[in-house]
Protein backbone atom coordinates (compact mmCIF):
# COMPACT_ATOMS: atom_id res chain seq x y z
CA UNK A 1 0.00 0.00 0.00
CA UNK A 2 1.50 3.33 -1.09
CA UNK A 3 0.54 6.30 1.08
CA UNK A 4 1.05 10.01 0.38
CA UNK A 5 -0.20 12.32 3.12
CA UNK A 6 -1.03 15.99 2.50
CA UNK A 7 -1.35 17.92 5.73
CA UNK A 8 -0.69 20.97 7.88
CA UNK A 9 1.56 20.51 10.90
CA UNK A 10 -0.58 22.52 13.32
CA UNK A 11 -3.99 21.13 12.32
CA UNK A 12 -5.52 18.81 14.98
CA UNK A 13 -7.37 16.79 12.34
CA UNK A 14 -4.09 16.25 10.50
CA UNK A 15 -2.32 15.52 13.79
CA UNK A 16 -4.77 12.74 14.66
CA UNK A 17 -3.93 11.01 11.37
CA UNK A 18 -0.18 11.43 11.97
CA UNK A 19 -0.51 9.98 15.46
CA UNK A 20 -2.51 7.04 14.12
CA UNK A 21 0.04 6.38 11.38
CA UNK A 22 2.81 6.32 13.98
CA UNK A 23 0.90 4.01 16.28
CA UNK A 24 0.05 1.64 13.45
CA UNK A 25 3.63 1.68 12.20
CA UNK A 26 2.69 2.69 8.66
CA UNK A 27 5.22 4.29 6.33
CA UNK A 28 4.07 7.21 4.18
CA UNK A 29 5.32 10.09 2.08
CA UNK A 30 4.68 13.37 3.88
CA UNK A 31 3.64 16.47 1.92
CA UNK A 32 3.30 19.49 4.19
CA UNK A 33 1.07 21.99 2.38
CA UNK A 34 1.54 25.72 2.84
CA UNK A 35 -1.64 27.20 4.24
CA UNK A 36 -2.25 29.66 1.40
CA UNK A 37 -1.96 26.87 -1.19
CA UNK A 38 -5.52 26.36 -2.44
CA UNK A 39 -4.54 24.62 -5.67
CA UNK A 40 -3.14 21.39 -4.21
CA UNK A 41 -6.13 20.28 -2.09
CA UNK A 42 -8.69 21.49 -4.65
CA UNK A 43 -7.03 19.50 -7.42
CA UNK A 44 -6.91 16.40 -5.22
CA UNK A 45 -10.35 16.46 -3.60
CA UNK A 46 -12.28 19.43 -4.98
CA UNK A 47 -12.08 21.58 -1.85
CA UNK A 48 -9.50 23.35 0.31
CA UNK A 49 -9.62 20.90 3.16
CA UNK A 50 -6.88 18.82 4.74
CA UNK A 51 -5.88 16.19 5.68
CA UNK A 52 -5.85 14.27 2.42
CA UNK A 53 -4.45 10.76 2.15
CA UNK A 54 -3.68 9.35 -1.28
CA UNK A 55 -3.85 5.56 -1.06
CA UNK A 56 -2.43 3.77 -4.09
CA UNK A 57 -3.19 6.83 -6.20
CA UNK A 58 -6.72 7.41 -4.85
CA UNK A 59 -7.23 10.51 -2.64
CA UNK A 60 -9.57 10.64 0.33
CA UNK A 61 -10.17 13.12 3.13
CA UNK A 62 -12.01 13.20 6.47
CA UNK A 63 -9.56 12.24 9.17
CA UNK A 64 -11.57 9.47 10.84
CA UNK A 65 -12.40 7.87 7.50
CA UNK A 66 -8.70 7.85 6.65
CA UNK A 67 -7.77 6.26 9.98
CA UNK A 68 -10.53 3.67 9.71
CA UNK A 69 -9.35 2.76 6.23
CA UNK A 70 -5.74 2.32 7.33
CA UNK A 71 -6.43 0.58 10.65
CA UNK A 72 -7.17 -2.78 9.02
CA UNK A 73 -6.90 -4.65 12.34
CA UNK A 74 -9.12 -2.07 14.09
CA UNK A 75 -6.52 -1.58 16.83
CA UNK A 76 -7.88 1.89 17.60
CA UNK A 77 -11.53 0.79 17.34
CA UNK A 78 -12.16 3.66 14.94
CA UNK A 79 -15.03 2.03 13.04
CA UNK A 80 -16.78 1.11 16.28
CA UNK A 81 -16.43 4.71 17.48
CA UNK A 82 -17.69 6.22 14.19
CA UNK A 83 -20.79 4.04 14.34
CA UNK A 84 -21.21 4.26 18.12
CA UNK A 85 -23.61 6.18 20.29
CA UNK A 86 -21.04 8.58 21.76
CA UNK A 87 -19.57 9.79 18.45
CA UNK A 88 -21.72 12.93 18.32
CA UNK A 89 -21.37 13.88 21.99
CA UNK A 90 -17.61 13.31 22.03
CA UNK A 91 -17.20 15.40 18.87
CA UNK A 92 -19.19 18.22 20.48
CA UNK A 93 -16.85 18.15 23.49
CA UNK A 94 -13.82 18.25 21.18
CA UNK A 95 -15.26 21.23 19.33
CA UNK A 96 -15.62 23.08 22.62
CA UNK A 97 -12.04 22.21 23.62
CA UNK A 98 -10.80 23.21 20.17
CA UNK A 99 -12.37 26.64 20.47
CA UNK A 100 -10.55 27.28 23.75
CA UNK A 101 -7.24 25.98 22.41
CA UNK A 102 -7.44 27.92 19.16
CA UNK A 103 -8.11 31.26 20.84
CA UNK A 104 -4.85 30.84 22.74
CA UNK A 105 -2.68 29.04 20.19
CA UNK A 106 -3.49 30.54 16.79
CA UNK A 107 -1.52 33.78 17.30
CA UNK A 108 1.52 31.62 18.17
CA UNK A 109 1.08 28.98 15.47
CA UNK A 110 1.58 31.50 12.70
CA UNK A 111 5.07 32.37 13.93
CA UNK A 112 6.34 28.79 13.87
CA UNK A 113 8.54 27.73 11.00
CA UNK A 114 5.57 26.01 9.34
CA UNK A 115 4.25 29.39 8.16
CA UNK A 116 5.77 31.54 5.43
CA UNK A 117 4.86 35.25 5.48
CA UNK A 118 2.26 34.55 2.77
CA UNK A 119 0.75 31.64 4.70
CA UNK A 120 0.71 33.71 7.90
CA UNK A 121 -1.20 36.54 6.23
CA UNK A 122 -3.70 34.15 4.63
CA UNK A 123 -4.29 32.23 7.86
CA UNK A 124 -4.76 35.30 10.04
CA UNK A 125 -7.15 36.93 7.59
CA UNK A 126 -9.26 33.79 7.27
CA UNK A 127 -9.40 32.86 10.95
CA UNK A 128 -10.05 36.43 12.10
CA UNK A 129 -13.47 36.26 10.44
CA UNK A 130 -14.59 33.77 13.09
CA UNK A 131 -12.37 34.64 16.06
CA UNK A 132 -11.82 38.34 15.64
CA UNK A 133 -8.50 40.13 15.14
CA UNK A 134 -5.52 38.17 16.41
CA UNK A 135 -4.29 41.26 18.26
CA UNK A 136 -7.47 41.03 20.37
CA UNK A 137 -6.85 37.34 21.05
CA UNK A 138 -3.43 38.29 22.37
CA UNK A 139 -4.88 41.21 24.33
CA UNK A 140 -7.40 38.85 25.96
CA UNK A 141 -4.78 36.19 26.67
CA UNK A 142 -5.30 36.18 30.44
CA UNK A 143 -9.06 35.76 30.04
CA UNK A 144 -8.52 32.91 27.59
CA UNK A 145 -5.95 31.30 29.87
CA UNK A 146 -8.41 31.31 32.76
CA UNK A 147 -11.12 29.87 30.50
CA UNK A 148 -8.78 27.15 29.29
CA UNK A 149 -7.79 26.25 32.84
CA UNK A 150 -11.43 25.68 33.75
CA UNK A 151 -11.97 23.50 30.70
CA UNK A 152 -8.88 21.43 31.49
CA UNK A 153 -10.31 20.50 34.88
CA UNK A 154 -13.09 18.74 32.99
CA UNK A 155 -10.67 17.28 30.45
CA UNK A 156 -8.71 15.63 33.27
CA UNK A 157 -11.80 13.54 34.01
CA UNK A 158 -11.64 12.14 30.47
CA UNK A 159 -8.12 10.75 30.55
CA UNK A 160 -6.77 7.40 31.73
CA UNK A 161 -3.46 5.59 32.06
CA UNK A 162 -2.79 4.87 28.39
CA UNK A 163 -0.55 2.06 27.18
CA UNK A 164 0.21 0.09 24.03
CA UNK A 165 -2.84 -2.13 24.47
CA UNK A 166 -5.55 0.34 25.51
CA UNK A 167 -4.86 3.38 23.34
CA UNK A 168 -8.16 4.31 21.66
CA UNK A 169 -9.07 6.62 18.80
CA UNK A 170 -10.68 8.94 21.37
CA UNK A 171 -7.30 9.33 23.11
CA UNK A 172 -5.72 10.32 19.81
CA UNK A 173 -8.55 12.73 19.01
CA UNK A 174 -8.28 14.37 22.42
CA UNK A 175 -4.49 14.59 22.36
CA UNK A 176 -4.47 16.10 18.88
CA UNK A 177 -6.79 18.91 20.00
CA UNK A 178 -4.77 19.64 23.12
CA UNK A 179 -1.32 19.51 21.59
CA UNK A 180 -1.40 22.99 20.08
CA UNK A 181 -1.29 24.54 23.54
CA UNK A 182 2.34 23.47 23.87
CA UNK A 183 3.30 26.41 21.63
CA UNK A 184 1.80 28.97 24.03
CA UNK A 185 4.70 30.18 26.24
CA UNK A 186 2.63 30.90 29.35
CA UNK A 187 0.57 27.73 29.24
CA UNK A 188 1.32 24.75 31.47
CA UNK A 189 -0.64 21.52 31.50
CA UNK A 190 -1.29 19.88 34.82
CA UNK A 191 1.06 16.97 35.58
CA UNK A 192 -1.80 14.53 34.89
CA UNK A 193 -2.54 15.94 31.43
CA UNK A 194 1.12 16.43 30.54
CA UNK A 195 1.95 12.82 31.42
CA UNK A 196 -1.07 11.60 29.45
CA UNK A 197 -0.01 13.56 26.36
CA UNK A 198 3.61 12.52 26.62
CA UNK A 199 2.65 8.85 26.85
CA UNK A 200 0.60 9.23 23.69
CA UNK A 201 3.51 11.02 22.03
CA UNK A 202 5.73 8.03 22.80
CA UNK A 203 3.17 5.42 21.73
CA UNK A 204 2.54 7.20 18.42
CA UNK A 205 6.15 8.28 17.73
CA UNK A 206 4.82 11.80 17.29
CA UNK A 207 6.93 14.87 16.50
CA UNK A 208 4.67 17.95 16.34
CA UNK A 209 6.66 20.51 14.36
CA UNK A 210 9.78 18.53 13.57
CA UNK A 211 9.18 18.38 9.83
CA UNK A 212 9.30 22.17 9.62
CA UNK A 213 13.00 21.98 10.46
CA UNK A 214 14.04 19.13 8.20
Amino acid sequence: MQLTFYHYLHCPFCVRVRMSLGYLGLSYESRVVSYEDEKTPVELCGTKMLPIMVIDGKPMNESLDIIAKLDVENRLETLHFINGVDHKSFTEVLNMIGGVVHDLAMPWWIYTKEFSPEAREYFEKKKSVKRGPFKDLVKNKDINMARASEVMLEVEKMVHDVNEKNLHIKDIMLASHLWGLYVVPEWQFSPKLHNYLQKIKKLTKFDYLGEAWY
